[in-house]
């Protein structure tokens, strides 16, 4: 016996006994060989006597290794292999064929059919042993690894949802804070105190903080819901400027602790196409947009959010002054968490909720250089559309942000 036909190590196989194999043969008289060989080895062994119940058996309780011998009933052990590795349950179990003949044209037949080893009279017991053995191996690897897979699953899946709750834990607490900030602004010293405008500034400061806190997080919860499918979309007409003009007022506070101005430019009040969507959403995707290029923005500079209509419905473009986005780079900054390596402050989950936002309306979003400098963020909207519910871009799908005719 070779040191390597079989093996007993905790870190690859249990004890022989702990190994099952299945045989499909028709009758006691053409299983008893096989059995004796399995036995022999240690294996327990059920047996299954048409092709039928065989393929029940392994479906109910998929066995570590399945021995075919090709006389079985009703259309051979060829087909019994073709329909075990075509089914998903039994695809990975190791299929041994057996045969009384050692034709070349058999072995191909079986070998298509997904056989991992054709046996005949001619194979010699050694190589049955160590070829039996090999494949049992394998088939401990892969079903470690599978347990493995499954384990981490579970735990990525619990440790999201304690994610979860601690973020809605904390959206409450920062609630509260925000509420007792507000609630102490109105015992600050009187007006005419030289120390109120310190006190007025460290209340600022302090809402400012919490509600770039609160913005964050619910970021976090949004794209969450995103990702499971659990974010809805509530049709509703709206104006674009003034959709526009609300994104800008949420995120003045902001503009103002980094020093930079906002700036809207709107279509004429009363000439505008109501348009149909989210409006919370839609306004939620616009503000992170401004956000964004303030963040990236230096000091004392201006940040522009135009909303121009066009054929076929709006255009948001968010001016970003600041570094010129790499081309190759552009799609990137809308992945959670991108990080691009020009770049000194990185991408949380706030374009990435952006993106999914748009693509939730049927839009279209990119980011595109700003001829004085910097870039600007873009996304479009149309004006009649079906209304989708929640949608999830698909894993690996590739990201073409940008209309017809746009690098």
């Amino acid at each position: 016996m070779l040191p390597d036909e079989r093996t007993t190590l905790s870190n690859t196989l249990g004890l022989p006994g702990d190994v099952e194999a299945l045989v499909a043969a028709p009758g006691r008289g053409v299983a008893r060989p096989l059995v004796t060989f399995l036995r022999s080895q240690g294996i327990s062994v059920q047996t299954a006597g048409d092709a039928d119940s065989a393929f029940e058996e392994a479906l109910l309780h998929p066995p570590d290794v399945i021995l075919i011998d090709d006389r079985i009933l009703p259309a051979g052990g060829i087909e019994l292999c073709q329909r075990l590795k075509g089914n998903i349950r039994t695809h990975f179990v190791p299929a041994i064929v057996f045969a009384l003949n050692d034709l070349r044209q058999f072995r191909l037949r079986a070998t298509a059919a997904g056989a991992d080893a054709v046996f005949s009279p001619s194979t010699d017991a050694q190589e049955r042993r160590t070829r039996l053995w090999a494949l049992l191996r394998t088939r401990a690897l892969f079903t470690r690894f599978e347990k493995k897979q499954r384990s981490q699953g579970s735990e990525i899946v619990e440790r999201r949802r304690w994610v979860s709750h601690l973020l809605h834990d904390l959206q409450g607490s920062v609630a509260a804070l925000q509420a007792n900030v507000n609630f102490m602004a109105r015992f600050g010293p009187p007006k005419e105190d030289r120390r109120r405008a310190d006190f007025d500034g460290s209340v600022d400061d302090a809402r400012t903080v919490f509600d770039q806190l609160m913005q964050s997080v619910r970021t976090v919860i949004d794209f969450d819901r995103f990702e499971s499918g659990q974010m809805q979309l509530t049709e509703t007409q709206f104006t674009l400027g003034d959709l526009a003009a609300e994104a800008l007022d949420e995120a003045r506070r902001h503009a103002l602790s980094a020093g930079v101005s906002l700036a809207l430019a709107r279509p004429p009040t009363g000439q505008e196409r109501p348009l149909t969507g989210d409006k919370d959403l839609i306004k939620r995707g616009l503000r992170n947009l401004v956000i964004n290029a303030i963040r990236r923005g230096p000091a004392q500079s201006e940040i522009e959010l135009r909303v121009i209509e066009t054929d076929i419905g709006a255009r948001f473009s968010v001016t970003s002054p600041g570094e010129t986005i790499a081309a190759a780079e552009r799609a990137e900054v809308f992945e959670p968490y991108g990080q691009l390596g020009t770049h000194t402050v990185g991408y949380g989950l706030g374009l990435a909720l952006a993106r999914a936002i748009v693509e939730m309306h049927e839009g279209k979003i990119w980011v595109e250089d700003n001829p004085r400098g910097g870039a600007v963020f873009v996304f479009e909207l149309r004006f009649n559309r079906k209304a989708t519910g929640s949608r999830k871009r698909a894993a690996g799908a590739p990201a073409d942000h940008a209309p017809r005719g746009q690098d």
